[in-house]
């Protein structure tokens, strides 16, 4: 697979990262202190998540790799899932 072709899959999966942490961040820092400590946990839960979706999107673009990195994609994609989820769980508690 060539550079350009990894970067190619991987840009939109970056923006897609970017586009959800920087929100998951400012929330964070902005409500820190109007909500308890289940709140608090679960959006530093949903931050980490999310920036361990970046570095492995952005792995998708600079590791080399024969074919589509399926593996990758897939633990982006459940990252996704997972912020998702605890973001629901968060707006529970």
């Amino acid at each position: 697979m060539s550079a350009w072709f990894r970067w190619k899959l991987a840009t939109p999966l970056i923006l897609l990262s970017l586009l959800m942490l920087v929100p998951a961040l400012f929330g964070t820092v902005m409500w820190w202190s109007e909500f308890g400590l289940a709140y608090r946990l679960l959006s530093i839960a949903i931050c980490l998540v999310v920036v361990v979706q970046l570095g492995i999107a952005v792995s998708i673009g600079a590791r080399p790799a024969r074919d589509v990195p399926w593996l990758r994609v897939g633990l982006v994609l459940a990252a996704i899932l997972a912020s998702c989820g605890l973001a629901a769980r968060r707006s529970s508690v």
